[in-house]
């Protein structure tokens, strides 16, 4: 695909082509599970309750409408059970949690009665009824039913009922290994202080962090410099090396020494789009490796290091997030507070500080202004470091007026 793609229509794009990551499973004890995506359907060994029993101290008593007093027989606290028969106006003296005794089906609370010695009455005005303040066995899950399905995103609220299934371990599937290398020239590590033309490399630490944000496996491969031989020498590295995502950051625009598009289609890799119609990241390619058992997404971002992340946040987190069934980003629409304008018709995400309140999220009520610092140049980065959104600046819209309401992500 040659032409520019829409932001829109790159992002169908690569939401079809995530359908072609082949999820690893693995097994891990429940206490590890928290956060990750459930590989199996967790299926209850027993009923739950396994027996009928009471959810409050009171009385175990057979329902009748007439009988308004009991005699009390004997008492069952909670795994002490005593099989004592109950009929007619007798009542058994129960603990919450404890197993009712034959011919009890419903329970009156210590507080609904007056309690005399060896009877019990009940207050006047409360209205008993049938099976009032029992857990029914299999009330909750049924012997062999499926309590939690697989594709479920584990979190600690999911623990206790995996564990009252029986489950010591389960099967999740494994994060992603996303490798991802810097290429140029002029890249150093960030211990080296950079002279003449020289410039760190922050790319390969946004991109650590950005990858482990997502709970996925950050596999950095350091700096390359634009050389096609030790580009293809790293590229087949990481093939062997069965990622499931590659990503790198430089050499995909048109310059004399971009050579990535022609060693990744060199190395196996089908083209699938360059360029995309955003400001910034429009020069993102996009390819996979097909192979019979496996396949790799390939990203190749922009160098400038503000390019490189916001392409990561629009072109790669949503997808991962979608198929991890994390929480998607958040957008929500603000109140400009001051004039925007833009001389291109790219779809541009404009770095931007939202005063935001749990009160005001969601909602068009909160404000939202351009980032301090530097410019929105993609090379200036202390505007995105003191950013906490982007604002969307349609493509073929050249202004945005203070007071205008906008849609923003979060980052």
């Amino acid at each position: 695909m040659n032409s520019i793609l829409t932001y829109e229509d790159a992002c169908d794009i690569i939401k079809e082509h995530f359908k072609f990551i082949n999820l690893k499973i693995t097994e891990v004890n429940i206490p590890d599970s928290v956060g990750k995506l459930l590989a199996e359907d967790i299926i209850s060994d027993i009923d739950m309750p396994s027996f009928d029993n009471s959810q409050m101290d009171g009385y175990a008593v057979m329902y009748n409408e007439n009988i308004r007093e009991w005699n009390i027989t004997g008492e069952i606290s909670a795994g002490n059970f005593k099989d004592i028969e109950v009929s007619g106006n007798q009542a058994v003296s129960i603990m919450t949690g404890a197993r009712l005794p034959s011919g009890a089906d419903t329970v009156i609370p210590v507080e609904n009665v007056i309690a005399e010695t060896g009877m019990i009455k009940l207050i006047e005005g409360i209205i008993l009824k049938k099976g009032s303040d029992v857990r029914f066995k299999g009330e909750d899950i049924k012997k062999d039913a499926v309590a939690i399905p697989s594709g479920t995103l584990i979190n600690t609220s999911n623990i206790p009922l995996i564990a009252s299934c029986g489950y010591n371990k389960i099967k999740v599937f494994e994060s992603l290994k996303i490798g991802f290398f810097a290429t140029g020239d002029e890249l150093v590590d960030i211990n080296t202080i950079p002279v003449n033309d020289q410039i760190r490399a922050s790319n390969l630490y946004s991109l650590t962090t950005l990858i482990k944000e997502l709970k996925m496996t950050p596999v950095n491969m350091g700096i390359v410099k634009d050389d096609k031989s030790q580009i293809k020498d790293t590229v087949n590295k990481a093939i062997e090396s069965e990622f499931d995502i590659l990503i790198t950051t430089g050499g995909v625009s048109v310059g004399k020494y971009d050579y990535l598009k022609d060693v990744i289609e060199g190395c196996g890799f089908e083209t699938v789009f360059w360029k995309v119609k955003v400001k910034p990241g429009k020069p993102l390619l996009f390819s996979i490796y097909r192979k019979s058992d496996r396949n790799i997404l390939y990203f190749g971002l922009p160098g400038n290091p503000v390019s490189a992340f916001t392409s990561f946040l629009l072109f790669i987190k949503p997808f991962i997030s979608e198929l991890y069934k994390y929480e998607p980003q958040k957008r929500f629409k603000a109140i400009l507070e001051q004039e925007l304008t833009k001389k291109d018709k790219r779809k541009t995400f404009v770095r931007g500080i939202a005063l935001i309140n749990n009160s005001t999220l969601n909602t068009p009520l909160c404000s939202v202004r351009k980032a301090e610092g530097g410019t929105q140049s993609s090379g200036d980065m202390s505007s995105l470091s003191n950013a906490n959104c982007l604002i969307i600046f349609e493509e073929n819209v050249s202004k945005l007026n203070s007071g205008e309401i906008v849609e923003c992500i979060m980052i």
